[in-house]
């Protein structure tokens, strides 16, 4: 397949991050809320410990003028973006 022929992809990565905690509570909804409440209030900082996986989907060809600001991928530079940042 020559360069010509490729077309360029948008494909969405999500990364599935897990952590259980305790909380004391009087019913299921506070205790949503207070573990709702600390995790915005930054007490839970889920890392790479809890990476739990990954899935990988693929939306469609990529529009260059509404992607302009995605980052781009190649077989060369995998994981740093067209202005040469990660």
């Amino acid at each position: 397949m020559s360069q010509s022929d490729k077309k360029e992809y948008r494909v969405l990565i999500t990364e599935t991050l897990q952590k259980t905690v305790i909380v004391e509570a009087a019913s299921e909804q506070e205790a949503h809320q207070r573990v709702n409440d600390a995790w915005k209030n930054a007490e839970y900082i889920l890392g790479t410990d809890h990476f739990q996986g990954v899935e990988f989907h693929v939306l469609g060809e990529s529009d260059r003028t509404e992607d302009k600001r995605l980052e781009r991928v190649d077989g060369k530079n995998a994981g740093v973006d067209e202005d040469g940042l990660d």
